[in-house]
């Protein structure tokens, strides 16, 4: 191979950036690029892209007519520039694994264990209010199983509770899906039929999530590698998000979650997931299988936050 040319996945084209017919594009993406994109989704979004060359260079192909750029190098300096870019070629390759309740140890944890912590500890406030952030919402189901989680737990239309969810993504298509609160009755399998009575309404064939949860919960787009501050939150719920990052990136935004929890707020991983080494001090509560983490009631005050 000589200095002009480089090995293509679909083919061969030469270096810099040529201006080819559109498609030729569609057919020729260079190995060297695909590691510069995620390089720079890495950059931008913080997300570490184990995603398959093949499955990588389709999306990139796409992504790349769908634009009508004049080249991948030129694709390439347009994601560099803009994180709302970055954003809309991500949508097709994160994870969009979620369903209501997805991890159930999880949320006995939250009804058993979390909620009657909070509400004894809150009794002096008043209202009493209650923040939780379900960081990587998706299309919503993780905050509405919250929200139904909290209602069970509280009377939070006649208890004297001020209730505030936040969801938040990257994915601007989720959160569309996510405010709408419509949900095929077949993603409702792991929500139990009082609960479906109780804040769903038929429409079609289709379940249309009641005003009474859908006004608990605010969502928001969010690049997580690089927050908005949103105050701080008795619970966080940051499921299968970390192991979308890099090492450092996680450690980052560990970090981070930390200060955004209230002193004894708590922190939700995925069923399987592990906290990585960080400087700031978690409490970890195991049930079941499942294992939460807590932030000590002396934080703040002990690290100056």
């Amino acid at each position: 191979m000589d200095a002009n040319h480089s090995k293509c996945l679909d083919g061969e084209r030469p270096l810099g950036g040529a201006v080819l017919p559109m498609n030729t594009l569609s057919t020729s993406v260079l190995e060297h690029e695909l590691s510069e994109l995620r390089l720079i989704l890495e950059r931008q979004a913080g997300v570490l892209l184990d995603t398959p060359a093949e499955i990588l260079s389709d999306v990139l192909r796409k992504y790349l007519l769908s634009k009508h750029q004049g080249s991948v190098q030129d694709m390439l300096s347009l994601l560099r520039s803009s994180d709302a870019e970055c954003e809309r070629l991500l949508e097709p390759l994160l994870d969009p694994q979620t369903g209501f309740f997805r991890y159930p140890q999880a949320f006995e944890a939250l009804a058993t264990l979390v909620l009657p912590d909070l509400q004894t500890r809150k009794l002096a406030e008043n209202p009493h209010s209650l923040r939780v952030w379900s960081a990587g919402c998706s299309s919503g189901e993780e905050a509405y199983s919250i929200a139904m989680s909290v209602c069970d737990a509280l009377n939070c239309n006649g208890g004297g509770w001020n209730v505030r969810i936040i969801g938040s993504d990257i994915r601007r298509p989720a959160l569309e899906v996510a405010q709408r609160g419509l949900y095929p009755e077949s993603g409702l399998q792991q929500v139990s039929r009082q609960r479906v009575q109780t804040y769903f309404v038929r429409v079609g064939q289709h379940l249309l999530v009641k005003p009474r949860v859908r006004n608990l919960v605010t969502f928001t787009p969010m690049n997580l590698a690089k927050p908005d501050y949103l105050g701080r939150f008795d619970c966080i719920f940051c499921m299968d998000v970390l192991p979308h990052f890099s090492m450092s990136q996680r450690v980052a935004l560990t970090q981070r979650l930390h200060l955004y929890l209230e002193p004894g707020g708590y922190l939700f991983l995925g069923q399987n997931e592990k906290l990585p080494a960080v400087d700031v001090a978690f409490r970890p509560h195991k049930t079941g299988s499942y294992t939460l983490y807590q932030k000590p009631m002396a934080a703040a005050a002990g690290q100056g936050r």
